[in-house]
């Protein structure tokens, strides 16, 4: 091929992805849309440059021609304060896997123990078992499956018994508010030198809209947290404090060995997401809520059974339909992308049930779903699960998909 037929063949790839996620209904519970104003202002000229610095001094550039860089740093870091009320700021973690491992090893020493959830957000497990062999010991926290919630009673006394350098919750299946000041204050007495990690990556978009709970007022040390999920920002990490010898550790640990440049092109985004949280967070957050408990119930009342159904099914924007009645959870996730329905898999814990999947509401809230919209939605997921013919189901789910299709929740 020509180098024209080259970049023809490109541009058919993309335009026929973006044509098919138009006609599906993604419930997929880490995804999300950015609004038209957080997409124009992703500056790929920023891109270009490099905005390196060491330490907390945002003025500590390793590079000439920052000056409205750093100010255009500084002004998002301020916003992000102010949202979450937070003392620190850092926005160089390029994911919140990163900003999970560069708290981490920020924060203990060789031969330290660590209370985790082990469902993929346990970050010394992964510098232990990682080729670098990393000398640190992970304890699995303890799970109450039928709550879907740490249970609190056995994770303490785990807490007297190891006296931990620190304890990491948040959960890639985060139904409902952990007990962050119970945790903190088992870890006080435990251990004065400890600290309490949030992993906030699902669920920070309701904090930002005061509908999930406050880490940081409740006692945790430091919000570790993606930017893109229920935020819907620009993809990218975020490290949260309000101790300054904490932040300081972590940004010695962020430069220069975990990154150097820190993709400078989604500041602008960012900020423009927290504003947009400052102005219509409140109703935004409410939304995603009052869709995932509806649709959860719609499910519910067709036979599907719910983890934490007798607690209103969730306090986010995910839901955990049991399938065992069905077949296995990533069998059926194959079988909803048949139907263009985007969902995922959930490992449940064994006295719930084996197969599970994994819903998020965020994306189709951010695009116009209503509670109304909960039994049509709940009906096309019954039908792909029941194995009804996906030339059936898949004609309901465009028309739901093209019906979202109008932004909600932004000031543009």
């Amino acid at each position: 091929m020509n180098p024209n037929q080259k970049i023809k063949k490109l541009t058919s790839l993309l335009n026929k992805h973006h044509q098919y996620r138009e006609t599906c209904l993604n419930l997929i519970a880490s995804e999300n849309t950015p609004s038209p104003l957080v997409e124009e202002l992703f500056d790929e000229r920023l891109a270009r440059r490099y905005g390196n610095y060491h330490g907390i001094d945002l003025n500590k550039r390793s590079y000439k021609g920052n000056r409205y860089i750093a100010e255009i740093e500084k002004y998002t870091q301020e916003l992000a304060k102010e949202l979450f009320n937070a003392k620190h700021v850092d926005f160089r973690p390029l994911s919140g896997n990163l900003a999970g491992i560069a708290a981490t090893f920020a924060l203990t020493e060789p031969g330290d123990i660590a209370l985790e959830l082990h469902d993929g957000h346990s970050y010394a497990h992964k510098l232990a078992t990682s080729p670098l062999k990393i000398e640190l010991q992970s304890i699995p926290i303890p799970w109450d499956g039928l709550r879907s919630n740490i249970d609190l009673t056995a994770t303490i006394k785990l807490i007297e018994k190891h006296k931990p350098k620190i304890v990491n919750i948040g959960s890639a299946v985060f139904l409902f508010p952990h007990p962050v000041s119970e945790l903190k204050s088992a870890i006080r007495q435990a251990n004065p030198n400890s600290f309490l990690i949030y992993d906030a990556a699902h669920v920070i978009g309701l904090i930002a809209g005061k509908r999930f709970q406050s880490p940081l007022e409740e006692g945790a040390d430091v919000i570790i947290s993606s930017t893109h999920k229920t935020l819907a920002g620009p993809q990218g990490g975020m490290i949260l404090t309000n101790d300054k010898s904490i932040a300081e550790r972590i940004a010695d640990t962020l430069c220069p060995l975990l990154m150097s440049n820190h993709h400078l092109n989604r500041l602008p985004a960012l900020a423009g997401t927290f504003v947009e949280w400052m102005t219509c967070g409140e109703e935004h957050a409410d939304a995603i809520v009052a869709n995932a408990k509806a649709l959860g119930q719609a499910l519910a009342d067709r036979g599907v059974p719910m983890l934490g159904a007798e607690f209103g099914y969730t306090a986010s924007h995910t839901l955990i339909p049991i399938v065992d009645a069905f077949g296995e959870g990533v069998e059926f996730a194959n079988q909803l992308e048949t139907c263009n329905i985007i969902a995922g898999a959930a490992t449940l814990s064994p006295e719930v049930g084996t197969s599970g999947l994994r819903l998020g509401v965020q994306e189709v809230t951010r695009c116009g779903m209503t509670p109304k919209d909960a039994p049509e939605i709940a009906d096309c997921i019954v039908d792909a699960l029941s194995g009804k013919d996906p030339e059936i189901v898949k004609p309901k789910v465009v028309h739901l998909a093209q019906r979202f299709n109008k932004l909600q929740f932004t000031i543009k």
